[in-house]
């Protein structure tokens, strides 16, 4: 402050600039220790945050593998391996921060997440004492020391990056370069690394610079800051496995259904067999992840590509295969699917398959019977192998028959009388139509006879209705008994004779009044008649037989 001899003024002058640089300090103290306080806080939360999110991660990884995806499972074990390593490490500074506050506060104090509510958050000697002891140049080794903080998060990084170079190694756990080179950064943040900082005069190891004559509240914080770090590195780890598991799994999204048979052709009397299955592709898998190599081989023993083939098509997840047939008979369809597995590895599926080339041949089939029935229209399906619908042509003869189209390969046909009827399919060759195939022949058929329908009920026999039944009657129907062709029938008059009464006359399908009347007032047992019936048909007005009624009791 001065040189020479001081006066007794110069000398109080000098005692309070000392006080007041000492009040100075307590103040910028208590100001740092609140900032520690809050820090401490902030830290908390955020390890409250990643511990939640990283135990959701994990549930959803494992329910993942649960649900089936077990190529998957060999990140998870790794990820478990990884969480507990972390997880051991957690404890260890758990209970090395409850000993620090313990020996400062008091055995009392359970809870070293409250800092704003201890006495000796100031306190340096104490934690010093714990994490250093009294010789910087000979600091402890022991239990919860800043050296053995400092083995134990070496330890756990090693061990860590062992995971990562291991999982290298093996096909089913392989991990992506970006995604090895961010962990590994990642992993720095836990890894004690010595700055060498110099205070005055001594270069500061990373014992020293975090724990050295610092207060509780910043001994505190910085354990803590090392957790969340932790915890930040578990979380990373459980993102980038359960992310790569599924990296190379492709959805299925494409389903479709398949008829799997071991032979396209089929004689006569031979027994057609086929697994029906379904199928599923993924729009995923581009040539980038299959190929399907037409004529490659693959050998099984020694799990090698011997012939690479040809590459076709891909598309949705599909190869798209197509070859000219010019030469009949037996044909042969080799081949390997490449894939790319979930673990990048490429694997190799052979294929075998027959099919037959055989000559153009027609066929005629009637829609809903293997015959016709005159006067009503049939429907008629039509093909020729190795001919488009649009380029045949049909004709038929007997019974008065006729076709017209209706769409592709279908038709419409009519024939005017029963008995026989044949039909020829010819196809444009060249563009001159040449008849494919024999002549098909066909038994034409009148439509059965229809019966009167009362009630919902066919009138082969008496029908017995009740009071209320014939009540609610209000019209009548026709149809020919367990003729399966759908065919339009329609009541147009009909009788109605109730004994004692003369018979009464109904146009159309539905019961006049009068005839109602006289149904409403039969007794339990008396009989009605219903005679006279013309029905409108395909082929006309006809007369069908009379129908009986009974009131039963």
């Amino acid at each position: 402050m001065s040189s020479g001899k001081e006066t007794p003024r110069q000398k109080m002058i000098g005692m309070m600039y000392l006080v007041l640089t000492a009040l100075l300090a307590l103040n910028v103290s208590k100001e740092i220790l609140k900032g520690f306080v809050m820090v401490d806080e902030s830290l908390e939360k955020s390890k409250v945050i990643l511990d939640e999110n990283n135990i959701r991660i994990r549930q959803a990884f494992e329910a993942y593998v649960k649900d089936g995806n077990y190529e998957a499972k060999p990140y998870l074990l790794k990820a478990i391996d990884a969480q507990n390593s972390i997880s051991t490490v957690n404890r260890y500074i758990d209970s090395m921060k409850l000993l620090i506050v313990q020996k400062t506060e008091g055995p009392n104090k359970k809870d070293t997440s409250q800092l704003r509510f201890m006495d000796k958050l100031d306190d340096y000697d104490t934690p010093t004492h714990i994490l250093i002891g009294s010789d910087t140049y000979k600091p402890k080794t022991d239990k919860y020391s800043a050296k053995d903080l400092r083995l134990q998060l070496s330890n756990l990084h090693s061990h860590l990056l062992s995971i990562l170079d291991n999982m290298q190694k093996n096909s089913d756990t392989k991990l992506d370069q970006a995604d090895i080179n961010a962990l590994k950064q990642k992993l720095n943040n836990i890894k004690p690394i010595d700055r060498n900082i110099e205070d005055h005069g001594i270069k500061l190891n990373w014992e020293l610079e975090n724990f050295y004559n610092m207060p509780m509240a910043a001994v505190i914080t910085n354990l803590n800051k090392i957790q969340a770090d932790m915890k930040n590195t578990e979380s990373e780890f459980l993102h980038v496995f359960s992310a790569a598991s599924s990296k190379f799994v492709f959805k299925a999204d494409k389903l479709h259904a398949d008829v799997v048979a071991p032979s396209a052709y089929v004689l006569s009397g031979q027994p057609f067999k086929a697994n029906i299955v379904l199928g599923a592709s993924s729009s995923e898998l581009t040539p980038e992840r299959m190929e399907v190599l037409i004529g490659g081989v693959y050998d099984t023993t020694s799990k090698k590509l011997i012939n690479p083939g040809s590459a076709i098509a891909i598309k949705d997840g599909m190869g798209a295969y197509e070859a000219q047939t010019n030469a009949i008979g037996q044909k042969e369809l080799k081949g390997v699917i490449k894939y790319k597995n979930s673990r990048g590895v490429d694997e190799y599926y052979p294929f075998d398959y027959l099919y037959t080339v055989a000559p153009p041949f027609t066929a005629v089939a009637a829609d809903n019977m293997n015959i016709f029935y005159a006067g009503i229209e049939n429907p008629v399906s039509v093909s020729a192998a190795g001919f488009s619908p649009s380029d045949l042509k049909v004709t038929i003869t007997g019974c008065g028959a006729e076709t017209k189209p209706t769409v592709a390969g279908k038709y419409i046909l009519t024939a005017k009388t029963s008995g026989t009827c044949s039909v020829a399919v010819s196809a444009k060759v060249n563009g001159v139509y040449q008849q494919q195939g024999p002549v098909k022949v066909f038994r034409v058929r009148d439509i059965p006879p229809a019966v009167l329908k009362i009630g919902g009920r066919l009138a082969v026999s008496t029908i017995e209705l009740s009071k209320n039944e014939l009540r609610n009657l209000g019209s009548l129907g026709a149809e020919s008994p367990g003729f399966m062709f759908p065919v339009t029938m329609v009541v147009k008059s009909f009788d109605v004779e109730v004994s004692g009464i003369a018979p009464i006359y109904c146009t159309g399908n539905s019961l006049s009044q009068e005839a109602k009347l006289a149904l409403s007032r039969m007794r339990v047992g008396q009989k009605a008649y219903i005679d006279n019936i013309k029905v409108q048909t395909p082929r006309g007005v006809v007369s069908i037989p009379m129908a009986q009624l009974k009131l039963k009791s």
